[in-house]
């Protein structure tokens, strides 16, 4: 190799390995803004709130209860015990809330039943193949029972106290099914399938509410009520308290389903912050081997430098001698 191409190789090999040793400080850039990515979504994972399920103690609410005939459990609760600023003696205004059995109706129209005799038994079948005894022929029944069917406005006609009716009771929810045999035509003794409208009547509960303010309370030392006295219309009420508490079921399931909404969000902002994670570690790896690539090239080249410098050298060793 002449020493004009020996200069010329030495001087392209020195660009490249300077190429090399650029782009390899460009890799390192790329991975260091890379690592600063991927700190900034650590962080940003640390700064996440974790939703914690809500605790049903917390929504435990002090209340008192006495017995009352006029409730279907016995007893009335009375709660929102507030003083009537001024009073004196002193009186309060107390919510007294009580669990009232009430009459629940429904309709269901157009149904196809059959009916089986069974000694004097009459069996009515269902559609869904469910089969009860009916009970009847019935007449008159409740006034009532007639009122809160009308008001359902389900049926083309309207029920009178003194149609005969057929009856069944469903066991499994206790609700009591009427069939008017008078407007419906429902004839027991025909074995072919007939069309009727049931009736429902089944029994439920309801809170009531009473606000009473002028009530008196007795009161321990230890500062817990123990008796309730006050005057209305009906007359003189006295009632002895029990101290209780009551879960605020109604809070506590709108809690639990606010949980559940944080807990998804946030279980979709850690997947998120996983998933870009894992798209900056992938890209770091392919840096990190074409640094590896650079890194071996840049070897190569300084190995091939040194090889050329050397030629040239001997070069140049070569020129002096000619002149010595």
């Amino acid at each position: 190799m002449g020493m004009a191409a020996s200069q010329a190789r030495y001087l392209g090999i020195q660009a490249r390995k300077t190429n090399v040793e650029y782009e390899g400080q460009q890799v390192n850039q790329q991975r260091t803004a890379l690592a600063n990515q991927s700190a900034n979504l650590f962080r940003r994972l640390l700064t996440l709130d974790v939703p914690t399920p809500p605790d049903q103690t917390d929504y435990k609410t002090s209340n008192y209860t006495f017995s009352d005939a006029t409730s279907s459990d016995g007893t009335a609760v009375v709660d929102d015990i507030s003083l009537n600023e001024g009073s004196n003696p002193q009186t309060y205004t107390v919510s007294i809330k009580r669990n009232v059995t009430v009459p629940q109706y429904s309709a269901i129209t157009n149904q196809e039943v059959s009916v089986i005799q069974d000694g004097e038994t009459y069996k009515l079948n269902l559609a869904n193949g469910t089969q009860f005894t009916l009970n009847g022929p019935l007449s008159p029944i409740s006034e009532t029972y007639v009122n809160g069917f009308n008001e359902l406005g389900s049926a083309a006609y309207q029920n009178s106290p003194d149609d005969v009716y057929y009856r069944y009771t469903n066991p499994a929810t206790n609700a009591t099914y009427y069939i008017n045999a008078t407007q419906t035509g429902f004839d027991p003794s025909v074995q072919t399938n007939q069309t009727v409208d049931f009736f429902t009547m089944m029994s439920g509960t309801e809170s009531q509410y009473e606000t009473i303010t002028n009530a008196t309370l007795g009161k321990s030392e230890e500062g817990i009520y123990t008796s309730i006295y006050w005057t209305d219309d009906e007359g003189t009420h006295s009632y002895n308290l029990t101290p209780g508490s009551e879960y605020d079921d109604a809070a506590y399931d709108e809690a639990m389903n606010q949980y559940n909404y944080d807990k998804e969000l946030y279980e979709k902002e850690v997947a998120d912050i996983n998933a870009k994670t894992q798209e900056l570690q992938e890209q770091d790896r392919t840096l990190e081997l074409r640094l590896a690539q650079l890194d071996t090239e840049q070897q190569a080249l300084q190995t091939e430098l040194e090889s050329v410098k050397k030629v040239i050298d001997k070069n140049i060793d070569n020129v002096f001698k000619t002149f010595q």
